[in-house]
C-alpha cells in the first residue's frame, strides 16, 4: 500500500495540472467577488452556477488599465494550477479586460504584446517611402469607398504615376489571406510602394487586420507598406507592423505621393538655383579659357612676332630720336662754326671797308715789307686793283 502525504498528493495534482496544455493561457469569463487588493488582486469568478478562486500578482496588475470590482463582468486569461499550501486549484490571471470591451480586443492586445515581444514592430526594420513613386499598389476591396477616395486623390495630386488595384476581402474569415495574396502580388509586379486598408466599420469588422499571419507578411514584404484602416481612432496590428500608418485611406493616398503644386514650386525653385549654379560655371569656365589663351597667346608665334615687332619699333623709335638729336646737336655745332669762320673771313671784313695788299700774292701785313716804287694788288671785297708804292710812312 502507498500512503502520500497530503502535500505529496496536493503536489502531484499540481504536475498534473501543469502538464495540461488546455489549461494554459485559457480565456475565462464572469463576475468578479469577493475582491481584495493587497497589492496582488485576490477574487473569484463566478457564473451562476459555479465559482473559481483567483489571484493577479502585482505584476500583471500594475498594467491593468481600469480597476476590477465587485460585480464587474471580467474575460481573465491566465493558467490554472494549485496552491498547494490550501490544497486548492485557483486560476493564475495574467490580464483581464472588462467584459464589454470584448475577447477581440484581449486577443488583440495579447497578440500586440508577442509581435512586440518578437521585433515585429521594430523600428529599424521599416522602410522609408520613396518620394516619387511610378507604381503603387492598393491592397483592399474594389467595391469600397475608401478605393474611389484614394484613387480620386492620387489623380488629383500626382496624375503620373500608374495605380495597381489588388481586390481582397477585408472583413470575415478568408479576408487575412486574401489580404496577403495582394500584398506578395503587388510586390511581385514591382509596386514601389503598397496602400493596404478599408474603410471604416466596427471594432469586429477589422479584425481581419490584426491576424499574425498577416503581420508576418506585411513585415516580411521589402516594399515599403502604408496602414490605412478605419478611422484615425482606428489601430490594428497592420497598423503597428507597417512600414507606415495613415489615420484614414484618404490620408494614406497623400502620405505616398507629392502634391503636384508643390513640385512644381520645387522645380521652379530648382530651376533657379540651377540657372544660377550654371552662370557661375560658365564665369569660371570663360574665366579659364580666358587664362588658358593667355597662356597659349605668350608661347605662340605670333606672340614672338609682335614682341618682336614691339621691340622693333621701340629700337626704330629710339634710332630716330637719337639722330633726330644727333642732327640737331650737329646743326647747331655747324652754325656755331660757320658763324665762328664768318667772324674770321677776311671776305666779311673787306665787306666793312677794309681791304688786302698782297706782293707777290703774299699778304702784306707790314709796312716794312714794301718800298716806294714797289708794285702792290689790292684785294677790295668786290675785285682786285695794282699801285704802285710812292711813298712809306712808318707809324
Amino acid at each position: 500500500m502507498n500512503i502520500l502525504t497530503v502535500t505529496q498528493l496536493n503536489r502531484y495534482i499540481s504536475f498534473k495540472l501543469k502538464e495540461d496544455t488546455k489549461l494554459h493561457n485559457i480565456f475565462l469569463r464572469g463576475e468578479i467577488s469577493n475582491f481584495k487588493n493587497a497589492g496582488h488582486f485576490y477574487f473569484t469568478i463566478k457564473d451562476s452556477e459555479s465559482l473559481v478562486k483567483a489571484v493577479m500578482f502585482k505584476s500583471y496588475a500594475s498594467n491593468l488599465g481600469f480597476v476590477p470590482e465587485n460585480g464587474m463582468n471580467v474575460i481573465a486569461v491566465g493558467s490554472v494550477s494549485v496552491f498547494e499550501r490550501d490544497g486548492v486549484y485557483q486560476l493564475y490571471v495574467t490580464d483581464m479586460q472588462p467584459d464589454g470591451v470584448g475577447m477581440h480586443h484581449i486577443m488583440f492586445e495579447k497578440l500586440k504584446a508577442e509581435l512586440l515581444k518578437e521585433g515585429i514592430f521594430d523600428e529599424a526594420d521599416k522602410l522609408p517611402l520613396p518620394e516619387f513613386p511610378r507604381k503603387i499598389g492598393i491592397v483592399t476591396s474594389e467595391k469600397g469607398a475608401a478605393l474611389r477616395d484614394i484613387i480620386n486623390i492620387i489623380e488629383r495630386r500626382y496624375p503620373i504615376c500608374s495605380l495597381n488595384i489588388y481586390d481582397s476581402l477585408v472583413q470575415g474569415v478568408s479576408a487575412p489571406a486574401c489580404l496577403c495574396e495582394g500584398l506578395k502580388k503587388a510586390e511581385s509586379d514591382g509596386c514601389d510602394v503598397i496602400i493596404l486598408g478599408r474603410g471604416g466599420g466596427a471594432y469586429e469588422d477589422l479584425q481581419a487586420f490584426n491576424d499574425r499571419q498577416l503581420a508576418y507578411c506585411i513585415h516580411d514584404i521589402r516594399v515599403p507598406v502604408v496602414s490605412a484602416v478605419g478611422h484615425e481612432t482606428d489601430f490594428t496590428i497592420a497598423d503597428f507592423v507597417a512600414d507606415m500608418r495613415a489615420p484614414t485611406p484618404s490620408a494614406a493616398a497623400e502620405l505616398v505621393v507629392p502634391s503636384s503644386d508643390m513640385l512644381l514650386k520645387r522645380i521652379s525653385l530648382l530651376e533657379g538655383r540651377l540657372r544660377s549654379l550654371l552662370e557661375l560655371s560658365l564665369g569660371r569656365k570663360e574665366e579659364h579659357i580666358t587664362g588658358l589663351m593667355s597662356r597659349m597667346y605668350l608661347v605662340s608665334p605670333q606672340a614672338r612676332l609682335d614682341a618682336s615687332t614691339s621691340m622693333h619699333i621701340k629700337l626704330n623709335n629710339r634710332m630716330e630720336n637719337a639722330f633726330s638729336r644727333f642732327v640737331e646737336k650737329s646743326e647747331k655745332a655747324l652754325v656755331s662754326t660757320v658763324s665762328k669762320l664768318e667772324a674770321l673771313n677776311p671776305l666779311s671784313v673787306l665787306t666793312r671797308g677794309y681791304s688786302m695788299v698782297y706782293s707777290d700774292d703774299k699778304i702784306i701785313t707790314s709796312v716794312d715789307n714794301i718800298s716806294a716804287g714797289d708794285i702792290v694788288k689790292i684785294k677790295f671785297s668786290d675785285g682786285t686793283a695794282q699801285a704802285q708804292i710812292s711813298e712809306t710812312e712808318k707809324i
